[in-house]
């Protein structure tokens, strides 16, 4: 009787993936990653630039109810902390109102001016930006719409009010609080 010998590759066992297989599978997983990260990354800047605008759109009416409380325009974050604490990522906002706080869950500063004829106004700008006149200037390929600042303000004589997003030199004569 005859027996068989195993073949050499009969003996080998099969325990991983070949190279050839490991390439294509990074090579589709990159593909869909390079897909799929630009629309999280827009999509996580978009949520921070929509919570940034709730934030600011909380502020008008508590200088308002300030205002009626005290009858006096508010100087400082302190003076709003009274009637409604204003938070930032370090608890809550303290200081002149024309200092920038880091709004909470945020990537914006946000400073208010005025009120200047009745009129405050509020800017946030991103962390990333603070100083630069135009932050789109050194790369236009990095602005993306939601890279921009945010411009409001709040007319304590007549309550209108009014806010915008975009760069501050395309918006900064777009609001309209009279």
């Amino acid at each position: 009787m005859i027996k068989k010998i195993p073949s050499p590759k009969a003996w080998r066992i099969k325990n991983g993936f070949s190279l050839a297989e490991l390439t294509i599978t990074t090579a589709i997983v990159g593909v869909l990653v390079s897909v799929a990260y630009p629309n999280y990354v827009n999509h996580n800047n978009k949520a921070k630039l929509f919570d940034a605008k709730s934030t600011i759109s909380a502020i008008p009416p508590i200088i308002s109810a300030f205002i009626d409380k005290t009858g006096e325009t508010p100087s400082s974050w302190d003076d709003l902390s009274s009637i409604a604490v204003v938070m930032t990522k370090n608890g809550p906002a303290t200081g002149k109102l024309n200092t920038p706080i880091t709004l909470p869950n945020s990537i914006y500063d946000l400073s208010i001016t005025g009120p200047a004829n009745s009129v405050y106004t509020l800017i946030a700008t991103r962390v990333v930006d603070r100083g630069k006149s135009d932050p789109c200037a050194e790369n236009a390929n990095d602005c993306t719409e939601y890279g921009f600042s945010i411009k409001s303000c709040f007319n304590i004589s007549n309550g209108a009010s009014d806010i915008k997003s975009g760069k501050l030199s395309e918006i900064a004569d777009t609001l309209n609080c009279s």
